[in-house]
C-alpha cells in the first residue's frame, strides 16, 4: 500500500507542496476545478512527468499503479474499431474450460491459494506484533534507563535521543558484541574526566639532579679530627687537653695582648706565637678550609633542595596526580636537611671533632619515587589526551556495553530469550509464504497459458453492455472486434463505429465501464503485479445525476473490494470537484471502522502553489446541509449577529418545499398573525421575487429578539406542513434521548 506520494516540479503543487500522505486504504480528495488534481493523477500514472514523483510504500508491500483519469479516456478510445480486451475469458474444449475452472473459478486452486496467503500473511503480521511488542518492552526500559546512566558517559546517547528506535538498534547491537561486561557505568565514568573536550595535557614534575652529599670535597673530613703539627712542643699538652679548638680561637686574642696570656695574665714565653703557628700549620689552615668550602657546598646542596620541594609541591600537576604521602616525605627530607647542616656547622666550630653523619638517602629516595610515580600518572593522562579520539570510541563502547549486560541485564535476557523462537517461526512462515507465492505465480502462468489458447471478448462485452443498459444507454454497444482477436468495437444501433461520434458524457462512461473491468481477472501482463492501487480522478465529468449514482455504485463497489483477500484492489485514490458525487461516494453505512479512510481538500491559492490538507473526518459538506448549520447557529446564540439568517432560512424552505411541491403559502400565511404573519410572507417571498442574495438584507439588521422570532415562525412552518421531524432531524434536536445527525440525509 501506498503510504505517501511526493510530487516534484509540478505546475500545480511546486516543490514544497505536493505531498500526500500519509495516506490510508481509501484516499478521496475534493477540489474546485483547476485546484490540481489531474495534474496529480498525471503525475502518479507517470512518475517522470513533472520531473520527479516518489512514493512511498508500506514495509514489504508492492502494487501496480493503474490510473483512470482524461488521459485515460483519450488513449482508451483512440482506437475503437481493435479496443484491446481487458481479461480473457473463453469457451475452448472441455477438457480445457475445466482447468481453467479448476484455477480460476471461485473454490480454484488461485482463490483457494490466495485465501491460503492472506491468512499466512495475517499469521505472520501477528507474529511480527509479538516480535514489535518484545522490542517495545527493551525500547521503553532503555529510554527509562538513560536517566540513570553518570553525567560524564551522556555522550553515549548522542544521536539517539530524539529516537527510540536507533536507540533500541544500537543496544541489540551491542548485546549482540558483548556477552558479557566486567565493568559499571560509576567506574567508567571515571575515565571519562580524561576524555573531556575542555581537558589538556599536564605537566610533568620537575626532578631534582643533585649530586650525592658524600661526593661532595671534604666530606671526608667530618669524621676526621682536624688537629695540628705533632712535631711542635706544645703538641702533646695541646693533645692531652684534647683543646686545639679552643687554643686555635684564643690565638687570635694572643696577637693583640702585648706579650700577655689573654687568659692567665702571665706573661708568655717569646716563642709561644711561633710555636702555636708551628701546631697550626699550613695542613691544618688547609683541612679548615676545606671544611669552610664543604659547608657552603652543603648549604647550596640544601637550598637546592627546599627550593625543589616547594617548586614540586606548587606545580599545577601535583593537586591532581602527586601522591597525598609526597607532604610527609618532603617534611622528612627537610628535617633531615637541617640535621645535616647543624653537623657540618659543628664540625666548623670544633674541627677536631670526629663527627658521625647520616646522609638523608631514604628521604631523598622516597621523594623521588612519588616524584616518579606521579610523573608516570601525568604520562598517561597525556597519553590518553593524545589519542582522546580512540580512547573516547573505546570508551563508550564499553560504556554501551555495561548498560546492556549490567544496567539492563534483565530487560535484556528477557529480550533475547523470547525471541529466537519468534524468528524462527517468522522464517519459516516467510519461507511458506514464499512458497505460496511461487504457487500463485505458477497457477496464474498457467491460466494465462490456457486463455491464450481460448480468448473471447464476449462474456465481458455482454457485462459492460448489460451496465449500459442499467445505466439508460442505449444509443451505443460494446460488440467484439472483427479486426483483433479479444478486441472491442463500439458500435451505434445502426452499425456506425461511434469512436468519432460519442457525446464527453458517453465517452466519460464507457470508459469508466472499461476501466472497472480491469480492475478484476486474473492480469493479463507478466509485469503487472497481482495488487492494485487504483487512482480515479473525477469520473462523472460531464454525466448527468441518473449515471451519476450509476458510477458512484461502481467506485463503492471498488471500495469495498479492497477487504476481500482474493481481490485485487488493495487501495483506492478518488478525486472529484462534484460535491454530490463526493457525498454518495463517501458515505459509510458503518462509519465505525476507523482508520480505513482519509479525507483531503486540494485548495487552490492565488499566485502560489496549492496545498492538500488530509483529515480523518469529511470535510464536505452539500450546501443545503451548510444552511441549516446556519440556521443552527443562530438557534443555539440568537444573540450572534446573524445578517444573512433571512435569507438562509428563505432558501432552505425554498429547496425543501420545492420537493413536496403543491404547497398552499396563502394558507400558511393566514395561520400567523402580526408580526408573525410578516415574517412568514417574507420567508415565502421567493415565489413571487425568487431573491436568494444577502443583498436583500441590507436594510435589515436583526437583534436576538428578531432572530428568535424568526426561527419561531420559521419552525412553525415545518409543523403546518407536518414535516416537523425533518426539522428536527436538521437542526440535531434530541428526541427521547437520542440525537439525530443531519449529515446522512443532507
Amino acid at each position: 500500500m501506498l503510504e505517501s506520494v511526493q510530487i516534484l516540479g509540478s505546475p500545480a503543487f511546486g516543490d514544497d507542496t505536493g505531498r500526500i500522505g500519509p495516506l490510508k486504504p481509501v484516499t478521496i480528495l475534493f477540489g474546485a476545478n483547476g485546484s490540481g488534481k489531474t495534474t496529480l493523477s498525471r503525475a502518479i500514472a507517470d512518475s517522470t512527468r513533472y520531473g520527479g514523483t516518489t512514493f512511498t510504500w508500506a514495509p514489504g508491500t508492492a502494487a501496480t499503479i493503474k490510473v483512470y483519469n482524461r488521459d485515460y479516456v483519450d488513449d482508451t478510445l483512440q482506437q475503437a474499431e481493435n479496443l484491446p480486451g481487458v481479461f480473457t475469458l473463453g469457451k475452448a474444449s472441455a477438457e480445457i474450460q475445466a482447468e481453467i475452472a479448476a484455477l480460476s473459478g471461485p473454490s480454484g486452486s488461485i482463490t483457494r491459494t490466495k485465501t491460503l496467503l492472506a491468512t499466512q500473511r495475517g499469521t505472520l503480521q501477528g507474529m511480527r506484533d509479538q516480535i514489535a511488542d518484545a522490542r517495545d518492552l527493551l525500547k521503553e526500559a532503555a529510554w527509562r534507563a538513560r536517566a540513570d546512566v553518570p553525567d560524564e558517559l551522556k555522550a553515549m546517547f548522542v544521536g539517539f535521543n530524539n529516537n527510540k528506535e536507533r536507540l533500541l538498534n544500537q543496544l541489540l547491537s551491542t548485546a549482540a558484541a558483548h556477552q558479557i561486561s566486567a565493568e559499571t557505568l560509576d567506574a567508567l565514568s571515571l575515565e571519562a574526566a580524561v576524555l573531556d573536550d575542555d581537558a589538556v595535557t599536564r605537566d610533568a614534575l620537575p626532578t631534582h639532579a643533585a649530586a650525592p652529599l658524600e661526593q661532595l670535597a671534604g666530606f671526608d673530613l667530618l669524621g676526621t679530627p682536624v688537629v695540628g703539627s705533632a712535631d711542635v712542643r706544645i703538641a702533646p699538652l695541646i693533645d692531652k687537653l684534647q683543646n686545639a679548638d679552643w687554643v686555635e680561637h684564643g690565638r687570635v686574642y694572643l696577637h693583640e695582648s702585648d706579650a700577655v696570656c689573654p687568659f692567665c695574665q702571665q706573661s708568655t714565653p717569646d716563642d709561644l706565637v711561633a710555636l702555636l703557628d708551628g701546631y697550626f700549620d699550613t695542613r691544618y689552615v688547609e683541612q679548615v678550609r676545606s671544611l669552610q668550602q664543604f659547608r657552603a657546598m652543603v648549604m647550596s646542596w640544601a637550598e637546592s633542595w627546599k627550593t625543589y620541594l616547594d617548586a614540586v609541591a606548587a606545580h599545577p600537576s601535583a593537586s591532581d596526580h602527586l601522591d597525598p604521602r609526597f607532604s610527609t616525605a618532603r617534611e622528612r627530607l627537610l628535617r633531615e636537611i637541617d640535621n645535616l647542616t647543624s653537623t657540618v656547622d659543628r664540625k666548623l666550630v670544633g674541627p677536631s671533632a670526629a663527627l658521625s653523619i647520616a646522609t638523608p638517602e631514604a628521604a631523598q629516595d622516597a621523594v623521588h619515587g612519588l616524584v616518579t610515580e606521579a610523573n608516570s600518572v601525568i604520562h598517561q593522562f597525556n597519553d590518553r589526551l593524545r589519542d582522546r579520539a580512540r580512547l573516547r570510541t573505546n570508551l563508550l563502547e564499553r560504556a554501551w556495553a555495561a548498560f546492556a549486560r549490567i544496567t539492563l541485564i534483565s530487560p535484556t535476557a528477557q529480550y533475547e530469550a523470547s525471541m529466537p523462537p519468534l524468528l524462527q517461526a517468522q522464517a519459516s512462515l516467510q519461507g511458506a509464504i514464499k512458497r505460496t507465492e511461487q504457487t500463485i505465480q505458477e497457477n496464474e502462468a498457467r491460466l494465462r497459458e490456457l486463455q491464450g489458447q481460448v480468448t473471447s471478448s464476449k462474456p465481458i462485452i455482454e457485462r459492460i453492455n448489460g451496465l449500459l443498459a442499467a445505466a439508460g444507454f442505449h444509443s451505443f454497444r460494446l460488440e467484439e472486434s472483427s479486426l483483433v482477436n479479444d478486441g472491442y468495437t463500439i458500435r451505434r444501433a445502426n452499425g456506425e463505429v461511434a469512436s468519432e461520434t460519442l457525446s464527453e458524457g458517453e465517452r466519460t462512461f464507457i470508459t469508466f465501464l472499461y476501466f472497472t473491468q480491469s480492475l478484476e481477472g486474473t492480469p493479463r501482463a507478466d509485469t503487472e503485479l497481482d495488487d492494485l492501487v487504483v487512482v480515479i480522478d473525477d469520473p462523472i465529468s460531464s454525466l448527468d445525476s441518473d449515471v451519476l449514482y450509476a458510477v458512484s455504485t461502481l467506485v463503492r463497489r471498488v471500495m469495498a473490494n479492497i477487504a476481500v483477500p482474493t481481490g485485487r484492489v488493495r487501495q483506492v485514490i478518488l478525486l472529484t470537484h462534484n460535491a454530490h458525487f463526493h457525498k454518495e461516494v463517501a458515505y459509510e453505512s458503518r462509519p465505525g471502522r476507523a482508520g480505513l479512510r482519509v479525507y483531503g481538500v486540494v485548495r487552490k491559492h492565488f499566485q502560489r502553489p496549492s496545498d492538500i490538507e488530509l483529515t480523518d473526518t469529511n470535510p464536505v459538506r452539500t450546501a443545503y446541509a451548510a444552511l441549516w448549520d446556519e440556521a443552527k447557529r443562530a438557534a443555539d446564540d440568537p444573540y450572534t449577529s446573524v445578517i444573512s439568517l433571512q435569507n438562509i432560512l428563505r432558501r432552505i424552505i425554498e429547496t425543501y418545499f420545492k420537493v413536496l411541491g403543491d404547497v398552499d403559502t396563502d394558507a400558511i400565511t393566514a395561520k400567523f398573525g402580526g408580526a408573525e404573519q410578516v415574517i412568514c410572507r417574507a420567508l415565502f417571498s421567493w415565489i413571487n421575487a425568487g431573491s436568494h442574495s444577502i443583498f436583500d438584507d441590507l436594510h435589515f439588521s436583526p437583534s436576538g429578539a428578531t432572530v428568535e422570532m424568526y426561527l419561531d415562525v420559521f419552525e412553525r412552518i415545518f409543523q403546518e406542513q407536518d414535516q416537523h421531524g425533518h426539522y428536527r432531524m436538521m437542526m440535531r434536536i434530541e428526541v427521547d434521548g437520542t440525537k439525530r445527525a443531519a449529515a446522512d440525509v443532507a
